[in-house]
């Protein structure tokens, strides 16, 4: 079934992205979150390459991806992706994105579902932002281009982690902060205030798919993720704890158990 909100004059304009990889066999893509890069994968890359292509992506303007510019969409970093699976010589992968990488997914799904093995959505939500939430936005995009992405370590990131999350832990995250250009990092919010409500789209999922919620995530809820799970037909629910909103980083070993034992059970 082809999602209803696909058109079928869909035009991509994506562009390939640099990414991090290790093993062999069927791609598994991730796609990181916010103001965020492809290092947050590296337990993932290391964890699954027995089992999978791990593919760790950069979205554009930051890392191995240094595109720069304004007015970019979901769509944009939708299509970007699906233009990195042309570029692994692939016809479908196993997508994963935690967090603004699951509003990413959600959109490659929409636009380019053909591409799409299975789903994997990590500390995600698929409901479009308040008009309290699309104002914060804008508000993070204009400060981080004043002040640069030091405002976001003062303010988004001590809501990133569990209380028991380790101090090497946090540095990681503080020096993808502190890496992620502060005109990308602005363009990331407007990105995610404009993006679509994708809860209609749900429904229509019909690949293998695995939603995984951090216990201790106090930016996604337990119960909102358990929500997103049960209008998608078949999805399995993991949570992990002594998690928050950086999971696959905080309890790499809890995340990649329950992606091992989702993909397990997927044929190539």
């Amino acid at each position: 079934m082809t999602p209803k909100s696909l058109r079928k004059d869909t035009i991509m304009t994506g562009r390939a992205l640099g990414y991090d990889e290790a093993g062999e066999g069927p791609v598994l893509l991730l796609v990181h979150g916010f103001p965020l890069d492809r290092t947050m994968w590296a337990e993932q890359i290391s964890g699954l390459s027995d089992i999978r292509r791990v593919v760790a992506v950069d979205l554009r303007g930051r890392g191995k991806s240094p595109e720069t510019g304004d007015g970019w969409t979901v769509d944009d970093y939708a299509d970007d992706v699906a233009a990195t699976i042309d570029s692994l010589g692939v016809d479908k992968v196993d997508l994963a994105g935690m967090s603004m990488g699951g509003y990413v997914v959600l959109a490659a799904w929409r636009r380019h579902p053909d591409k799409i093995r299975s789903v994997i959505l990590i500390n995600t939500k698929a409901e479009a932002d308040s008009e309290e939430a699309k104002d914060a936005r804008e508000k993070t995009a204009a400060l981080v281009r004043e002040k640069g992405t030091v405002e976001l370590v003062n303010g988004l990131f001590p809501k990133m982690f569990a209380p028991s999350a380790r101090d090497a832990v946090k540095d990681k995250v503080k020096t993808m902060f502190e890496d992620t250009p502060s005109e990308t990092a602005a363009a990331d919010a407007l990105v995610m205030k404009d993006r679509p409500d994708s809860t209609s789209d749900l429904g229509s999922i019909n690949v293998p798919t695995l939603v995984i919620q951090a216990e201790e995530d106090s930016i996604m809820s337990v119960d909102g993720s358990k929500g997103m799970a049960a209008n998608i037909s078949g999805a399995r629910f993991a949570t992990v704890p002594s998690a928050g909103h950086m999971a696959p980083v905080e309890n790499p070993e809890a995340v990649n158990r329950a992606i091992r034992e989702f993909l397990d059970g997927i044929e190539d």
